[in-house]
């Protein structure tokens, strides 16, 4: 008895504070089951800043691979790993020296494989075949292949009448007939570009002696497999994307916004009559005959040439020598010129300047506002897509809707300080830059 009284003091102490700890447990772990779609919102916010990184690139002529290790958020923050072929092509040249490689790799892969292996390839067109050649093709070689496929169509619009590219799914053999006549309402298909399939070793071979073939590229070659077993065993789930449908057609567009004026400079004759985008200082402006100015003390560009006089323009805005602007324009090599048809004078307003923890911390106050802020540059050339850090915490993106700041960065290198000026978005706590200058460290 004496030893009762004096336990149950402990006892009751015991079942209460038990009681409460499941009441606690039941709170935190009942509204995550029964709402888990708030509690992932809120893992995002938690997890904002977070983008896919390229962690390895493979050069070969005329293209790379590429390796990208991707957040997934829910249920819980992980990475996996992509693996990705990319072409390089604004030429005939980069197109051969592109065809080759992938011709190599694609030897190489069928040398490896038993003959009753399948392969997924993407098969390009040495020109865009009619409707009944390529039924004639598919019969002979991709009527086994099973996907999902995609492939590339030109087709006709019936309404306005305009041709047009685009990429949909493939067709089983009993919908042929159908897709090569209306693969869309009102889209009826002209000529095939390109067509993935999932075919035999054998046929492979065969596809590749066929002159209507420019390039039969593989999905998985020995060095994507590589990549695939090194960053399997690193624990990652890896998952390769399917190869590039080629559009042999290199329009100035495909290089609109793809260079610095410093690369321009070094490689003439790679942009040599492409159409491209610049934003730069204004300097040796004249507005009298053929109108020039000098972009980043760089670039020659006209502004009045051929019956195409943007002066009025030039002066309504009152450009002067020291203004940003934005120009497009067409390269000549021969004259080493931008022949502009379209500027704009950069937008004026100069918030004060915030640190990136400022921003950081109060993501709400700043959200949709313009800022500047400033700090130093950091996984600049890291990121997939065109963007980078300040102070390893902002994400900065630099090109969006038309904006291209790739001339301001062109010598940029991680830990330079910068000032960057755009608008800050909190919803992806990412601030979209309009314009990017140096600036000297501060204590």
């Amino acid at each position: 008895m004496n030893f009762t009284r004096l336990v149950t003091p402990l006892y009751v102490s015991i079942l209460i504070g038990g009681l409460l700890l499941s009441v606690l447990v039941a709170a935190v772990l009942l509204p995550k089951i029964l709402f888990p779609s708030v509690f992932h919102l809120f893992s995002n916010v938690e997890e904002s800043g977070r983008v896919t990184e390229v962690v390895e690139r493979v050069l070969f002529p005329g293209g790379a691979i590429v390796v990208y290790k991707h957040p997934v958020e829910y249920p819980h923050p992980i990475w996996y790993i992509s693996v990705k072929v990319h072409n390089y092509i604004t030429s005939e040249e980069d197109l051969l020296a592109y065809k080759n490689s992938r011709t190599n790799s694609l030897n190489e892969l069928l040398d490896f494989l038993s003959t009753d292996r399948k392969v997924q390839i993407t098969v390009t067109f040495e020109e865009p075949l009619e409707p009944s050649d390529f039924k004639n093709l598919y019969e002979n070689y991709f009527a086994e292949s099973y996907g999902p496929n995609h492939s590339a169509v030109i087709v006709e619009n019936e309404t306005s009448g305009e041709l047009e590219t685009i990429t949909l799914n493939a067709p089983s053999p009993d919908y042929l007939d159908e897709w090569l006549t209306y693969p869309k309402e009102s889209l009826k298909t002209i000529s095939v570009i390109s067509f993935e399939a999932f075919i035999t070793v054998n046929a492979v071979k065969n596809l590749t002696q066929d002159d209507r073939v420019l390039l039969v590229d593989p999905q998985e070659c020995l060095t994507v497999r590589g990549l695939v077993t090194k960053y399997g065993l690193m624990g990652y789930n890896v998952t390769v994307e399917r190869p590039p449908i080629l559009v042999r057609v290199f329009s100035p567009e495909l290089t609109w916004g793809a260079t610095t004026i410093e690369n321009l400079l070094n490689n003439p004759s790679k942009y040599d009559r492409c159409r491209l985008y610049f934003i730069g200082n204004v300097s040796d402006l004249s507005i009298t005959g053929d109108a020039f100015l000098i972009l980043n003390e760089k670039l020659l560009v006209c502004y009045n040439y051929y019956g195409l006089n943007l002066s009025e323009q030039t002066t309504a805005e009152n450009i002067k020598n020291g203004d940003y602007i934005t120009v497009i324009g067409t390269y000549f090599q021969e004259s080493s010129t931008l022949y502009a048809d379209k500027i704009e004078k950069m937008k004026e307003y100069y918030p004060s300047t915030q640190t990136t923890d400022e921003i950081l911390a109060n993501p709400t106050r700043y959200d949709e506002q313009a800022v500047q802020v400033f700090g130093e540059v950091s996984d600049f050339g890291n990121l997939e897509g065109s963007f980078f850090r300040l102070d390893g915490k902002l994400l900065v993106c630099y090109r969006y809707d038309g904006v291209d700041l790739s001339s301001q960065l062109g010598e940029v290198q991680n830990g330079d300080p910068m000032v960057v000026m755009g608008t800050f978005y909190s919803d992806d706590m990412t601030l979209y830059a309009e314009n990017i200058r140096p600036s000297k460290k501060t204590t």
